[in-house]
């Protein structure tokens, strides 16, 4: 059981690192297109996109130490994104509610939403997408 434990807090921690990497191209995109005028939310979108294929490649293999390919990774991939696009549905919602109906900064609410968000991401990627079957 602590080698479960073990291995659940690394994972935990590599996820954090991956996902901290992720959030800096997300909101460099974000911040950087939301400058140059495109709507808050479109922006979000977009960073989410480039930052969730960057998060898949290296929380597969390295935070999850999964090298699975062929179908498998394909398989992988698609669960990845419905999870990804869950979170992207919830991160939304709560960056246009934070901002618009609380009227807190749009660059303080996505800092509030990711936070929300990433244990979320990181149940759902860990139990089902990246599923270990064996822990040794």
């Amino acid at each position: 059981m602590n080698s479960l434990r073990y291995i659940i807090s690394k994972q935990f921690i590599k996820f954090c690192v991956v996902g901290s990497l992720a959030a800096l191209i997300n909101f460099g995109f974000y911040l950087s297109l939301t400058e140059l005028g495109l709507w808050y939310v479109l922006s979000s979108v977009v960073g989410f996109i480039v930052s969730a294929i960057f998060n898949f490649i290296v929380n597969k293999f390295w935070t999850f130490e999964n090298s699975d390919s062929g179908s498998d990774a394909v398989v992988q991939l698609v669960k990845f994104f419905i999870v990804m696009i869950s979170g992207l549905l919830i991160h939304t919602i709560l960056l246009y509610l934070i901002t618009d109906w609380v009227n807190i900064d749009y660059r303080i609410s996505w800092v509030i939403a990711t936070g929300l968000v990433t244990l979320w991401n990181y149940t759902f990627n860990r139990l089902w997408t990246f599923r270990v079957t064996n822990i040794s």
